[in-house]
């Protein structure tokens, strides 16, 4: 049995990276950078006015002077200032020869063609060129995520492939001779699958593509068919909800390992979601999740997202926050550690996280609006408000979290 540290070692060592692809910019929004990119030149690339106003030469500080051109942006300027001239100029425009400053247009009075300066001011509202980076200055590193302000990065300076890491193609099976449609009505002893919907939407909030979904029978032959009728290089990650205990029906470490994956682990020092297994066949993996829905979010989050990052390119598992908690929370003690569902909050300016409810890991009440996870040591009974915490920030498609007056 494993610990969370120990068990997210085991997936970043035994995941192999898979090989980098080439994209356009616009195709690669939201991927993972796999090299880094540099500057090609200075940026900016030739010294800029910063605001519109008035080029003004070296040396010069006041008085009047005479406006002898306009220069706008997109323009390359072709005089040279001399001592009491003066040049229109507008933002992002080159600054012409001899100015060494930029005075703002609400600072000046002009009559005609001449300009009086009215209110002096240190600042010269000129963007040098390379003052944001030098020529080979590191602008994005390896493993960000690109994210549309990248992207804009990317187009200024040019740059029309990016090589990323994949899209991970996920495979995900829910197993249970009881499921029913969300939408069906159950019979006698049957339950709705809401395990398909949640590990849909976490694949999503996650980056990853859900190539195929579909309920399969507690049935060791029914699982290796279903898994005979995908092509072979098709996916990545397969996820099999439920059949990771030891029960008699409990099939998904005998699927794996007659489909010829390698179980690296099969249970987690962790409440919910101790019978967790992964395993690896070359360069696919697989995990059989244990079937409540508390335990699924609470792997998925602690377990298989980090399996997502290695397919991704991301070096290392995400560290826990350091946070506060904004409700007393009663836990009944255990040998293993609890991670409990919370929602974190900005509360006068420092986040707080608030417990959410959870009776047992079939209580799906705690996955509506959590954000965070708390980790609980074990035999812990609980704490009081206000007791510094360790959480898990979950990475939803609400990333920020909400302000609470």
């Amino acid at each position: 049995m494993l610990s969370i540290a120990e068990a997210q070692a085991a997936i970043f060592s035994q995941i192999p990276l898979p090989p980098a692809e080439l994209l356009a910019p616009e195709a690669a929004h939201q991927r993972i950078l796999r090299q880094a990119v540099l500057a090609p030149e200075p940026i900016p690339p030739f010294d800029r006015s910063a605001m519109d106003g008035y080029a003004i030469p070296s040396g010069d500080a006041g008085g009047s002077f005479r406006i002898v051109g306009v220069i706008h942006a997109g323009e390359t300027p072709t005089l040279e200032l001399q001592e009491g001239e003066c040049v229109r100029i507008f933002t992002g425009a080159p600054i012409p020869k001899g100015a060494s400053r930029v005075v703002l247009q609400e600072h000046v009075e002009t009559d005609g063609h001449w300009m009086r300066i009215r209110e002096q001011e240190e600042r010269p509202w000129i963007r040098y060129r390379g003052e944001d980076a030098q020529a080979g200055t590191v602008l994005l590193s390896a493993g960000e995520v690109l994210g549309a302000g990248a992207l804009s990065l990317l187009a200024s300076i040019g740059i029309r492939q990016v090589a990323v890491s994949p899209k991970v193609r996920v495979v995900h099976w829910a197993t249970g001779n009881e499921l029913v449609a969300p939408e069906a009505t159950p019979g006698p002893g049957q339950i709705r699958d809401s395990n398909s919907p949640l590990i849909a939407g976490l694949l999503r909030e996650s980056g990853a593509t859900l190539v195929h979904q579909e309920r399969v029978p507690d049935s060791l032959d029914a699982m290796i068919e279903a898994a005979r009728r995908l092509p072979e290089n098709a996916w990545d990650l397969l996820l099999v909800s439920g059949g990771a205990s030891v029960g008699d029906f409990d099939f998904g470490a005998r699927a794996l390992e007659a489909l010829g994956f390698q179980i690296h682990f099969r249970q987690l020092r962790i409440k919910p979601g101790k019978p967790l297994i992964f395993a690896t066949r070359g360069a696919q993996a697989a995990f059989v999740i244990p079937g409540n829905p508390l335990s699924h979010f609470v792997t998925f989050h602690l377990a298989i997202a980090e399996a997502i990052r290695r397919f991704s390119g991301i070096p290392e598992a995400r560290p826990l926050l350091k946070t506060h908690l904004g409700a007393a929370l009663s836990v009944q003690p255990d040998r293993r550690e609890t991670w409990w569902p919370a929602k974190v909050l900005m509360v006068d300016g420092a986040l707080q996280a608030f417990p959410l409810p959870w009776q047992s890991s079939g209580d799906i009440r705690g996955l509506a609006g959590a954000q965070g996870l708390l980790r609980v040591p074990p035999s812990c009974t609980g704490w009081e408000a206000g007791t510094e915490v360790e959480c898990l920030l979950l990475e939803l498609s609400a990333t920020s979290p909400q302000v609470q007056r």
